[in-house]
């Protein structure tokens, strides 16, 4: 009895250490349940550290590979974002190995691949939270705005921006050059936005129950730091 108890202390002592651990530097256990409010609470304290220099880079240990490996992966959020070499966003969160299921593609478009794999996220692995995040000085969208001849795939790419394309120069027909660029990438994360809700009856489903939330956001290559655009 008394190495039972033992044992039952030193397994309270630990996980009171583990809550510590998360405390200190947003390290979560691989089965954390963590709702979409939660969710954007750790992802802006994270963009926060980023923008400082003083990311901590939770979750990045071989315990961690070790116990997603045994366990599976439970991320808290999905990430949908351009394939920009500038833009990651485990390290712009500034988050580790399972906590973000990220989707991306060049321009940030929703193809199907992308309404798959976001179908995938949020329907099978359950994520509370999904955020559509372009990015300021995207070289595909100002290719596209700036019609420069697309070759191969890239013409069906640059089809799926010509919406955003044509709405953001209806609404804001004195924008110009990078200024047009940015504000098509904003128009097109709304876009995707509504792609994903009117394609996805299943992710929309879970928005309107409550159990899942969609926010849109920009992030600025130049200072590091994610505008909200709100859900």
């Amino acid at each position: 009895m008394r190495k039972l108890f033992s044992i039952f202390i030193i397994l309270i002592l630990l996980s009171l250490t583990a809550g510590i651990s998360f405390a200190r530097n947003g390290t979560l256990p691989a089965k954390a349940a963590i709702d979409a409010d939660q969710a954007i609470v750790l992802l802006k304290e994270g963009n926060q550290r980023f923008v400082k220099g003083s990311s901590v880079y939770p979750n990045q240990t071989s315990h961690q590979r070790k116990v997603l490996a045994l366990q599976g992966q439970h991320p808290f959020a999905t990430v949908v974002s351009g394939a920009d070499s500038r833009v990651d966003p485990v390290l712009l969160f500034d988050r580790g190995l399972g906590d973000l299921f990220t989707v991306r593609s060049a321009g940030n478009v929703a193809g199907t691949d992308t309404l798959a794999s976001v179908e995938y996220s949020m329907i099978t692995l359950e994520t509370p939270l999904l955020i559509v995040m372009g990015h300021t000085r995207s070289s595909v969208i100002k290719a596209a705005v700036e019609k420069i001849p697309a070759k191969g795939y890239l013409v069906q790419l640059v089809g799926k921006l010509n919406p955003s394309i044509k709405m953001t120069k209806v609404l804001y027909p004195s924008l110009t050059g990078d200024d047009l660029v940015d504000k098509v990438t904003e128009t097109n994360v709304r876009q995707v936005m509504r792609d994903i809700l009117g394609s996805c009856p299943g992710v929309l489903e879970k928005v309107r129950s409550g159990k899942a939330q969609v926010m849109g956001a920009i992030y600025d290559t130049d200072t590091g730091a994610i505008r909200w655009l709100g859900p």
